[in-house]
């Protein structure tokens, strides 16, 4: 649930990837008034590499659109690497979708309270928790501390959904999320927005 915090230790799985830049020892961090990284990156276009048949130049296309032209057969690609891009698309929308209900209840259900998913900083109330994200996320990171002042919500991320289902079960996964209702089998995580200092880092 929403908690105001000061100098709270928590930590995090710190690294640099496509959309994000590893923290270093020292930095100020001032969460909340911008969207977090996980999030710009919807702010970009998916696309794929393509070659004009016509010209030889090679341009970058449209996801859906690529996925379109093969099934028109404009475009030929092995079946594996079609499955590949159709199931990041499907993942990149189904993702995207998630992320708008999950705002739009929070907002809407639970008066804006509890920090939001698209500009909080995702956190780990121990050590041994931040460690069991490292393979979710490439297992190249590195556990860093962050010494907090501000607000946090304590949720379980088993809560949203993975898989298709019923815009329903959607929904009330979502409640049950802001609420801070733990699952059978809970993967928890903490949203924080605020200030902050990494402290340490290679924990």
């Amino acid at each position: 649930m929403v908690e105001a915090v000061e100098k709270r230790k928590l930590y995090q799985v710190t690294c640099t990837s496509a959309y994000k830049t590893a923290f270093t020892l020292g930095q100020m961090i001032d969460v909340g008034n911008e969207p977090n990284p996980f999030f710009q990156f919807y702010e970009t276009t998916l696309e794929y590499p393509v070659t004009d048949g016509a010209t030889g130049r090679p341009y970058n296309l449209n996801a859906v659109e690529w996925l379109h032209q093969v099934k028109i057969g404009v475009l030929q690609t092995a079946p594996q690497i079609l499955a590949e891009i159709a199931w990041t698309v499907s993942q990149h929308y189904m993702m995207l979708a998630r992320e708008l209900l999950m705002e739009q209840i929070r907002v809407e259900d639970f008066n804006s309270s509890p920090p939001s998913r698209q500009r909080c900083l995702y956190l780990s109330d121990t050590i041994e928790e931040a460690r069991t994200w490292l393979p979710l996320l490439g297992g190249n990171g590195a556990v860093c501390e962050l010494t907090r002042t501000g607000v946090i919500h304590r949720a379980d991320s088993r809560q949203m959904v993975i898989l298709s289902e019923p815009l329903q079960v959607t929904r009330d996964k979502a409640k049950a999320y802001w609420q801070g209702k733990v699952s059978a089998d809970p993967r928890m995580e903490t949203l924080f927005t605020g200030k902050a200092e990494v402290t340490s880092i290679g924990l």
